[in-house]
């Protein structure tokens, strides 16, 4: 697999994470639901006399194909969404279309807090939520890994590489206090 960015001198990719497939059945229940109904006005619509036979046949053939390429798109998008944690740093890359590409990086000695958060009964049951890191910059810019499983060891991970970045560049000095 290629990386969206280059790595740095002495670094590792640690691990590269992905949305849980479950953050996908959200969207498949919807659009399930949407072709059920929309099977069924097809059939009622057909049912009726007076020409409409076709004008359901043409509805039904562009819901599908609407239902098709929004399936594909949000595909590519589960797809083409990853975090890359490093010995050195988080990447956050997200690719919405072949032509729009959103990487955001962050230095794991500028992480500061690191939160989970797991909302309802399927993110419960299923061991799946998001990850989120605050950073030290002057935005207090956040890191959101959305949907990754098992968002507890994503936690520890990013903990410890943050702690062994820490160690490898020795005390840094707090600011203000420089002589």
């Amino acid at each position: 697999m290629s990386l969206p960015v280059q790595l740095q001198d002495d670094e590792k990719v640690v691990r590269i994470i992905k949305r849980h497939p479950l953050a996908l059945f959200g969207r498949i229940v919807v659009f399930v639901v949407l072709l059920i109904v929309a099977a069924w006005l097809w059939w009622w619509l057909r049912s009726l006399a007076g020409g409409m036979q076709v004008m359901a046949d043409i509805l039904m053939a562009i819901f599908v194909l609407a239902g098709v390429g929004y399936v594909g798109v949000y595909w590519y998008r589960y797809e083409n969404d990853l975090w890359i944690v490093t010995s050195q740093r988080l990447i956050d890359s997200t690719k919405t279309t072949p032509f729009d590409q959103d990487i955001k990086t962050a230095t794991l000695t500028n992480i500061q807090d690191i939160n989970i958060r797991k909302r309802g009964i399927f993110q419960t049951i299923f061991e799946y939520g998001d990850v989120i890191c605050q950073t030290a910059s002057a935005s207090g810019h956040t890191f959101e890994f959305l949907g990754v499983a098992k968002p507890a060891e994503v936690l520890d991970l990013i903990d410890d590489q943050r702690a062994l970045a820490q160690r490898h560049l020795g005390p840094v000095a707090p600011a203000g206090n420089t002589p």
